[in-house]
């Protein structure tokens, strides 16, 4: 097969959704050398351990354009002249005039422009709305990555449920145990920060309900427990009103440090040497920032918001998204209390296996399979 796939989201500093199309396309020869891949972008993509075995067919012409409306105007007729099997849309940009007989696949992560447009920028806002619904209608096969998207994506847009294929995301192998100590001292010396820290991660935007945090360090603060807290992640939009607030609540570095973006490399360390990861978010896909920090054997609290019981399980200790009151009491007992943040380890090791990149590529071949193996 000869398989087109939009490399729009590889770039560098991948965020989320990068991370999990990087995870999935890596293994993608060595589970079916016998396909041919392409990779479509306007912008080259980051690639450099397996940039061998794909096809990089980057439109630099046009790398003026934003990704999405290249991907309306120009990586369709690009496709086309390669004559592609399948066509893997890595997002809800589905692009015209692809060969006529390709099998058509689009990827929805959530459904946050319906859910919670507030918490997204105009730009994503506008492109989802454009061009999901058109999508998924044209689309052959929908990919989502949990089973509440799957849900919402059938109760909202109507789309039948035999139409959709789940493949959950898979974390890198490089998130694994590791000591917490030296991993602490590491990040300590590297990024100079206190070696006992807590974590979170995520693009700085409201949906990441950060604001949540500032109550939770200020009820930790005033209960005399002291351990800073780490932001790992861009600034992403409406976050102007958080730092005024951050400002306004007496909070320092001492309590909270934002770090920016973090390497790939150093990323598993800082999990690992954190005492406690939070993840407050309001509206999630999937999420896998806190899969990530299980994988590495730190203790998770995290909000009960939409898929987070699903993909965290009981591993984690999961609180409503508005009680920052209910956030502290969990996160002080994860502090103070040993024996839990044993057993939150061993249960969190345990959860993460189940999102391993191996299963999720070889799923994701089986689905571009499923009409050339009707046919045979």
């Amino acid at each position: 097969m000869r398989i087109g796939i939009d490399a729009v989201p590889l770039r560098r500093e991948r965020t989320g959704i990068g991370n999990y199309i990087h995870n999935l396309v890596e293994l993608l020869p060595q589970l079916g050398p016998q396909n041919e891949y392409l990779l479509y972008s306007n912008r080259r993509a980051s690639l450099p351990t397996f940039a061998g075995a794909f096809r990089a067919r980057i439109d630099s012409a046009f790398r003026w354009c934003p990704g999405s409306f290249w991907l309306l105007g120009r990586c369709g007729g690009l496709a086309r002249k390669d004559k592609v099997d399948v066509f893997w849309a890595t997002g809800t940009v589905l692009p015209p005039f692809l060969p006529p007989n390709a099998l058509k696949i689009v990827t929805v992560y959530d459904m946050v422009w319906l859910r919670c447009p507030e918490t997204t920028t105009f730009y994503n806002l506008f492109i989802q709305k454009m061009c999901t619904r058109r999508a998924v209608a044209d689309a052959d096969l929908i990919l989502v990555i949990s089973r509440t998207t799957q849900d919402e994506l059938v109760a909202t847009l109507g789309v039948p449920r035999e139409k959709t294929r789940l493949v959950y995301p898979g974390i890198s192998e490089r998130y694994k145990p590791q000591d917490l100590k030296s991993a602490a001292e590491y990040i300590s010396t590297k990024y100079k920060v206190p070696d006992r820290y807590m974590a979170t991660v995520g693009t700085i935007e409201p949906r990441k309900n950060l604001r949540l945090l500032i109550e939770v360090l200020q009820i930790l603060k005033a209960g005399g427990l002291h351990c800073p807290l780490l932001v790992v992640g861009a600034k992403g939009w409406k976050n102007s009103h958080l730092f005024r607030e951050i400002e306004a609540s007496g909070l320092t570095k001492a309590e909270i440090r934002f770090l920016g973006y973090v390497s790939d490399e150093d990323m598993p360390l800082l999990y690992a040497g954190a005492q406690v990861f939070v993840f407050p978010t309001l509206y999630e896909g999937f999420g896998l920032p806190p899969v990530e920090a299980m994988a590495c054997g730190t203790p998770v609290v995290a909000s009960d918001a939409e898929c987070m019981p699903e993909v965290l399980g009981d591993a984690a200790i999961l609180e409503p998204p508005t009680s920052a009151q209910r956030f502290a009491t969990a996160i002080a007992s994860v502090l103070n209390d040993e024996t839990l943040r044993q057993a939150m380890r061993e249960r969190g090791i345990r959860q993460a296996q189940r999102f391993r990149p191996r299963a999720s590529a070889q799923r994701l071949l089986e689905i571009f399979e499923e009409p050339f193996c009707r046919e045979m």
